[in-house]
């Protein structure tokens, strides 16, 4: 699953279309640092990952502002 935990963690997640025409969307789980399939998750889990997303980011802010 390397391949689709790149992709994952680099554009956030991405749908998959298997032979039998179903399609699984991925999603990166920030909280858990790993790709997930969207429809196991909860939306506390949803949540909790867009949480742990957004405070990197505000970290990530915080020291280019700080340079």
């Amino acid at each position: 699953m390397g391949g689709i935990r790149r992709l994952c963690k680099l554009y956030g997640g991405i749908k998959l279309k298997g032979q039998d025409g179903k399609e699984v969307e991925y999603m990166w789980d920030y909280a858990k640092d790993e790709p997930r399939i969207k429809s196991e998750m909860t939306k506390e889990e949803i949540k909790a990952s867009e949480k742990a997303k957004w405070e990197a980011i505000g970290e990530q802010l915080k020291n280019l502002n700080k340079e």
